[in-house]
């Protein structure tokens, strides 16, 4: 057997693929699975952007992106597969089936695309308004168009717009992922839109040899640790329980009362141009990065909404940091031709920052020391990324990392955990998407690109990016135990925090 080959994509009968998942999807499969009975999908892909081309021309733009779906199944034939459990070998699997294995290809075309390709009527909602109303979560990943009731003025010219959403399982494909096909998708449009009908439809049959490895193959990462790793690994489960044993830990409020998970819910907040721009300069100035920022200031917002007791006392957040893989990726696995791919990791050692809750009477720290405070908490958040970025060993140590995390998939739809009573708030950075996104791409002109995973429990998930040079600071919650109000507060605080530290 060679390495890796259970999960190398094999044709099972003619016209369908299948390979087992590695350990990022079965974290992600386990996980969905486990609150399946809410009738909802945990970490579910919501990728959104906006769009705008002349007026008059929506729908011509809307039929080249159609057009453009098509030909990125043929690109990315990992966009039309799934992951099913096989009763038999008791694992899951991810499958793919051609069109012609439904005997018809024309048809099997037309029928995905109605499937995988929705013009929605909202009745007035933008895209983010929609996303915000509990949209579905297809079996295959789906883009949804939102057509603008009105054109729109922009820099003098009527335009019209629309939004469009891609919904999709986290076992499919991730955040960074998601940007580069919406990259690929508008680059296929703007050809289709300036050259139709002269360009040739994709040949199907033999696009599945573009099918998405797993992170496993596409990083040759080795299928077993070696002695020394083995014993670090061990290392860091028990100082991760250290951690918290005995610790008060900062955690996130939320309203008690309710078992279940009701609607995923987004709220962002957008920074000008200009003040977007001071920030980077005085993080570049400072040796920070922007994440490392706005992860100290959710620590310190966090510690910030503790309750106020009699005396002062210490408290604990505990935190951790994804990691976009694809640079570890060999070629052409770590480039835009394997967006549909789940290829980031979770670290392995949390991250904690020690910090005092003040007592109730005491009065508010001054600037100097607010600063100070806030410093010394971007030092240690940036030693913390660092480490990992130069540990030359973690894409080895990856796939065990994943398993932490990672549940026995039940075969049966089990019961919904019970609300997590010690919630904590995470980033996730999309860093810099012009790098990923072209804004303008022929007559599309694109704004607001942005990823969520679905929020079924009571912490908080921020996300940040950068487009067109303005900063966007955005979080995931669960309408369940938080609300509008509530989580834009903690966002806007974190936000001055950083702009008030940093004078911006």
């Amino acid at each position: 057997m060679t390495l890796h080959d259970h999960l190398t994509w094999k044709q099972t009968e003619p016209g369908r693929w299948e390979r087992e998942i590695d350990e990022v999807e079965q974290c992600y499969t386990s996980l969905a699975r486990t609150y399946a009975g809410s009738g909802r999908t945990l970490f579910a892909i919501t990728g959104h952007i906006s769009f705008s081309v002349a007026a008059g021309r929506l729908e011509d733009a809307i039929e080249a992106l159609r057009n453009a779906w098509l030909r990125l199944r043929y690109d990315h034939p990992t966009l039309a597969s799934w992951v099913e459990y096989d009763r038999g070998s008791q694992k899951c699997k991810k499958v793919y089936e051609t069109f012609e294995k439904a005997g018809n290809s024309s048809a099997a075309q037309t029928a995905w695309l109605q499937e995988t390709f929705r013009v929605v009527e909202t009745e007035g909602l933008t895209g983010e308004q929609w996303c915000n109303d509990d949209p579905p979560v297809p079996k295959l990943p789906t883009l949804f168009v939102i057509k603008r009731d009105q054109s729109i003025t922009t820099g003098g010219e009527m335009v019209a717009a629309a939004d469009l959403v891609l919904r999709a399982h986290h076992d499919i494909i991730d955040g960074i992922g998601t940007l580069h096909l919406f990259d690929n998708l508008f680059r296929h449009a703007s050809q289709v839109y300036e050259n139709w009908p002269g360009l040739p439809s994709p040949a199907f049959g033999g696009e599945w040899v573009n099918l998405s490895p797993p992170l496993r193959v596409a990083a040759s990462i080795p299928d077993s640790l070696t002695v020394e790793q083995k014993e670090r690994f061990h290392r860091i489960i028990a100082h991760n329980a250290a951690l918290r044993d005995g610790a008060r830990l900062a955690t996130v409020p939320f309203r008690p009362g309710e078992k279940i998970p009701k609607r995923h819910q987004r709220v962002a907040l957008t920074l000008s141009p200009e003040q977007s721009h001071r920030l980077l300069v005085t993080c570049k100035t400072l040796g920070f990065s922007v994440t490392h920022v706005y992860h100290a200031a959710i620590a310190l917002t966090v510690r910030d909404a503790q309750k106020r007791l009699a005396q002062d006392r210490q408290v604990r957040y505990i935190s951790y940091s994804l990691i976009n893989e694809r640079a570890h990726c060999t070629q052409p696995f770590s480039t835009a031709q394997h967006a549909v791919s789940v290829y980031h990791s979770v670290s392995g050692q949390s991250m904690a920052i020690d910090l005092s809750v003040p007592a109730a009477a005491s009065p508010p720290p001054t600037q100097v020391h607010a600063r100070a405070e806030f410093m010394k908490v971007a030092e240690q958040v940036k030693a913390y990324y660092l480490e990992i970025r130069n540990d030359t060993e973690h894409i080895a140590m990856v796939p065990s990392y994943w398993t932490l995390s990672t549940l026995p998939y039940p075969p049966e739809t089990p019961s919904v955990p019970q609300p997590n009573l010690a919630p904590s708030a995470s980033i996730s950075s999309m860093g810099v998407i012009d790098q990923i996104i072209r804004a303008h791409r022929g007559p599309f002109e694109l704004t607001n690109p942005w990823v969520t995973g679905e929020e079924l429990g009571t912490g908080l998930g921020l996300f940040l990016g950068t487009f067109k040079g303005q900063i966007c600071l955005s979080a995931a919650y669960n309408d369940a135990w938080h609300d509008m109000d509530e989580v834009m507060g903690l966002v806007t605080r974190c936000n001055a925090l950083v702009c008030q530290s940093l004078g911006v």
